[in-house]
C-alpha cells in the first residue's frame, strides 16, 4: 500500500522533473521515459499478437493447399470452412533425399516452417550447379507434404511445395500431382514478386486452371519417366499436337515463364521429388499406415 509519505515523496520527484522540462537535459530526459514507455506498450503488443498472426498465416497456407487440391473456392467457401475442410488433407514429414517418410527429431511435423528450415544451413544440402535448375542454391533435408487419399486408403492427389527464381523474386508454391505421380492436378504460387499483369499472372486464377483443365490433363512425365513440360506462346488447346504436355506460357514474361519451367524440372527430377513419388506411387510408403 503506498502511504502518504511515499505518495507525497513521488509528487515531489514529478514537480522537479517537470521543474526541468524546459532545460535540455529535463527535454532529453522526458523524452527518453517516453521512448521507454513506447516501446514497452509497442514489445508487449507485438508479442500478444504473435500468436494472433502465426494462427492467420497457418489459416492462409491451409487455404492454399485446399484450394489446389480443389476442396477451397473463393465463391463458394468462407475462411471459417479451412479449418473443417483440412481435416480431409493428410499431412507427412517426409526426407527428400531418401523419398521416404522423416525419422528425425531435428524437425517437428506440427511446428514445421518451410521458410525457417530452408534458410536453416544444418537442415539443408547445397544443390550441385549443374543441377540447380531452379536458382535456389540450396534446399531443405525434409520437408512437408499434403495427401488427399480416397475411401480405399489409396491415394487421391499430392501436394508438394516448389520454388524457383523469378525475374524479381524466389516463387514460392504448390504443385498437385495425381495418384499416379505424373497428371497435375492443379498450381498455386502464394508468394512471390514478379510484375503485376506480367510476371505477376502466375497468380491469375484463370492461368493457374489451365494446369488442371479435367479435359485435357497435362501430364508431367513422358513414357520413359523422364520430365517432359514445355511453355507454349500462342492459343494452347486440346488438339495442340503434344498439348499434354504443353503449358500456356505468359505473355510478356519470359523469364518467370523460364523460372516456372526450371522450377519444375528441379523440383520433379532426382535431386527432388522424383525419389519421394516413386515411393509413393508403388506404394513402398504406407499410406494408411503413415502418422502425422
Amino acid at each position: 500500500m503506498t502511504t502518504s509519505s511515499s505518495r507525497q515523496t513521488l509528487r515531489e520527484d514529478w514537480l522537479a522533473l517537470m521543474s526541468q522540462r524546459d532545460s535540455t537535459f529535463g527535454t532529453f530526459k522526458i523524452a527518453a521515459i517516453l521512448c521507454i514507455v513506447c516501446s514497452v506498450i509497442v514489445s508487449a503488443t507485438a508479442v500478444g499478437l504473435r500468436p494472433i498472426k502465426q494462427k492467420n498465416e497457418q489459416l492462409a497456407f491451409q487455404r492454399e493447399v485446399l484450394k489446389v487440391l480443389g476442396l477451397y473456392k473463393a465463391d463458394e467457401n468462407k475462411p471459417t470452412d479451412i479449418p473443417e475442410l483440412f481435416k480431409q488433407v493428410k499431412p507427412l514429414l517426409v526426407n527428400i533425399d531418401t523419398g521416404k517418410l522423416a525419422e528425425t527429431d531435428a524437425v517437428n511435423i506440427d511446428t514445421f516452417d518451410l521458410k525457417e528450415v530452408s534458410s536453416n544451413p544444418e537442415l539443408t544440402v547445397d544443390i550441385p550447379a549443374e543441377k540447380d535448375l531452379a536458382g535456389i542454391g540450396s534446399r531443405e533435408k525434409f520437408t512437408k507434404i499434403y495427401l488427399l487419399t480416397k475411401d480405399d486408403g489409396s491415394i487421391d492427389q499430392m501436394v508438394l511445395p516448389v520454388r524457383g527464381k523469378g525475374l524479381w523474386s524466389t516463387m514460392w508454391g504448390l504443385l498437385s500431382l495425381d495418384g499416379d505421380g505424373k497428371t497435375v492436378r492443379g498450381l498455386t504460387f502464394y508468394q512471390d514478386g514478379e510484375t503485376p499483369g506480367l510476371g505477376g499472372e502466375i497468380n491469375n486464377a484463370r492461368w493457374q486452371e489451365s494446369w488442371s483443365n479435367p479435359e485435357c490433363p497435362k501430364v508431367i512425365r513422358n513414357d520413359a519417366g523422364e520430365v517432359n513440360i514445355s511453355f507454349y506462346k500462342g492459343a494452347l488447346n486440346c488438339e495442340t499436337p503434344n498439348s499434354e504436355h504443353l503449358f500456356e506460357a505468359l505473355g510478356g514474361a519470359t523469364i518467370t515463364t523460364r523460372g516456372v519451367e526450371t522450377m519444375m524440372y528441379y523440383w520433379l527430377g532426382d535431386h527432388g521429388y522424383k525419389p519421394l513419388i516413386e515411393n509413393l506411387t508403388s506404394g513402398e510408403i504406407k499410406v494408411a499406415q503413415a502418422t502425422r
